[in-house]
């Protein structure tokens, strides 16, 4: 998705309120899964501004190589 087009998730009722006040790197995820990111950014006009930008998940932690290539010891 391009940072131009507005996602119309931004505009349900779960979603976050435009005249709220949220920390900066503060995360929301929509129903649909896509991940949003506070922080300061550019509007099409060139000014700073804050708001919610389209950002990819934070990484899940992965299992242990070991665990993936060898089964549980027998005997």
């Amino acid at each position: 998705m391009g940072s131009t087009l507005l996602h119309i998730c931004l505009e349900t009722d779960a979603a976050p309120r435009a005249d709220g006040t949220y920390e900066t790197g503060e995360r929301w995820v929509c129903e649909c899964g896509l991940n949003y990111v506070f922080h300061e950014g550019f509007n099409p006009n060139g000014r700073k501004v804050d708001a919610w930008f389209p950002a990819p998940p934070l990484p899940r932690p992965r299992r242990s190589v070991s665990s993936l290539l060898f089964g549980p010891r027998k005997g």
